[in-house]
C-alpha cells in the first residue's frame, strides 16, 4: 500500500494499474483482495483481482493446475503469478511493474541463496530492474517491447513503508501466511527480525544489504564478460534449439577463454543451458557444476569424456566437426505420454 501511495503521487494515479494475484491458499484472501480493491478505488488506482484456482485432490482438472506439495509450494506460486501478472501486461499495454520488496526482502533472498551454495549472480540478490519475461516466459508480439520488473524498494526497510501509512492514513493487510515456519523464508524472516537491530550480528539488514552491493558489483562485471564471450564463442541456433560453444581458442590447446575462470564459466554455461531448455529459472549450481567437470574431464583426458545431462539439457562432447554442443535431453520412456495406437520405439 506504501508502494502504491507513493507512485500514485508520483506520476498520477490515472497512470497506475495495480494487480492483486489471489493465490487462494487461505479462507480469508479473498476477502483481503477486495478491500485492496477498495482502498485502491481511494486513491484513484484502477485495480483487477486474479484468483488462482487448484485442484486439492491431486489431479488436475481440465486447466486448473493441482496444488502443489508444500515443499515446491512457492516456487510453482511464484510461477503462476508471474505468469498472470505478464499476461495482464500484455492485455493492457503495461511497460512496467513495481512490486513492493523492500530491504528485509532482499536480506532474506540473500541468506536463501547463501543456503543454497548459490554463486556471485544469486548472492547478488534481486535486482533493481530485471526483464518480466525472466520470471514470465512467454511470447511478445514483435510490435512490443516485453515488461519490466522494478523494484524501487529494496533500500527501504518495512519500518519506513509503516510509517508512510501510518502518516497517511492508509490501511494494509499483514499476509498471515508470512508467519508459516513450514517455509524456509519465513524461518530466515524471524530470524532476521529478532537480531537485526544488533548492529553486530550477521544478521543485521544493513550488513547483509552491504555484501549484495558487493555481490552486484562483481555480477556487472561478469555479466560484462559473459556477453562478451557469448558474442564470440557461441553459435544459437534457433531451427535446432542447440547451442555450439568453442572447445579451442584459434586451435591452441586447453580451456578456451570462456572456461578459464570459474565465475565467467558458471555464467555461460547458465545462459546456455537455459537457452536450451526453456525454463523459467536459472539452472541448479549443481547442474552447472555436472557440466562444469565434464570439461575439465575432457581437457584432461579427452579419449574417455562422454556426453552428460542434466537440467534437461545433454552436453556432448567436441569432435573434428563441432565444438562443445548442447541439446535438449531425450525424454525418459516414463515421461513421454502414451498415444492411442503407439507404442514406444514405434515409427509412424
Amino acid at each position: 500500500m506504501a508502494l502504491a501511495y507513493a507512485v500514485s503521487r508520483a506520476v498520477g494515479s490515472k497512470k497506475c494499474y495495480a494487480l492483486t494475484v489471489d493465490h487462494g491458499f487461505r479462507p480469508e484472501s479473498s476477502r483481503e483482495a477486495k478491500d485492496v480493491s477498495r482502498l485502491m478505488r481511494h486513491l484513484g488506482i484502477t485495480h483487477e483481482i486474479r484468483r488462482l484456482d487448484w485442484d486439492s485432490t491431486g489431479g488436475s482438472k481440465d486447466k486448473i493446475a493441482s496444488l502443489p506439495p508444500v515443499q515446491r509450494l512457492e516456487e510453482i506460486a511464484r510461477e503462476r503469478r508471474y505468469a498472470e501478472i505478464a499476461d495482464v501486461c500484455h492485455k493492457h499495454g503495461i511497460g512496467a511493474v513495481l512490486t513492493g520488496h523492500h530491504a528485509g526482502d532482499q536480506a532474506e533472498t540473500f541468506l536463501l541463496r547463501l543456503l543454497r551454495q548459490s554463486g556471485v549472480y544469486g548472492m547478488a540478490g534481486m535486482a533493481l530492474q530485471t526483464p518480466l519475461t525472466a520470471a514470465a516466459p512467454m511470447e511478445w508480439p514483435n510490435t512490443t517491447t516485453p515488461a519490466v520488473i522494478v523494484r524501487p524498494l529494496l533500500q527501504f526497510k518495512k519500518d519506513a513503508l509503516y510509517d508512510i501509512c501510518k502518516t497517511q492514513g492508509i490501511r494494509w493487510h499483514e499476509d498471515a501466511s508470512n508467519k508459516d515456519a513450514r517455509f524456509r523464508r519465513n524461518q530466515l524472516r524471524q530470524v532476521i527480525n529478532a537480531r537485526s537491530r544488533d548492529p553486530k550480528s550477521p544478521f543485521n539488514v544493513d550488513s547483509l544489504l552491504r555484501m549484495c552491493d558487493i555481490m552486484q558489483g562483481h555480477r556487472e562485471y561478469i555479466s560484462q564478460e559473459v556477453g562478451r564471450h557469448l558474442a564470440g564463442s557461441a553459435k544459437f541456433d534457433t531451427s535446432s534449439g542447440t547451442v555450439e560453444l568453442v572447445a579451442t581458442d584459434d586451435g591452441k590447446r586447453g580451456l578456451p577463454l570462456w572456461a578459464a575462470n570459474a565465475a565467467v564459466r558458471e555464467r555461460v554455461l547458465a545462459e546456455v543451458v537455459s537457452w536450451v531448455n526453456c525454463k523459467g529459472h536459472p539452472p541448479e549450481l549443481a547442474h552447472l557444476q555436472q557440466f562444469s567437470r565434464a570439461l575439465d574431464s575432457y581437457y584432461r583426458q579427452p579419449s574417455v569424456a562422454g556426453a552428460v545431462s542434466a537440467a534437461g539439457v545433454t552436453v556432448i562432447p567436441p569432435s573434428s566437426r563441432h565444438g562443445w554442443l548442447f541439446c535438449r535431453q531425450a525424454p525418459r520412456p516414463g515421461e513421454i505420454e502414451p498415444h492411442e495406437g503407439l507404442t514406444l520405439g514405434s515409427s509412424v
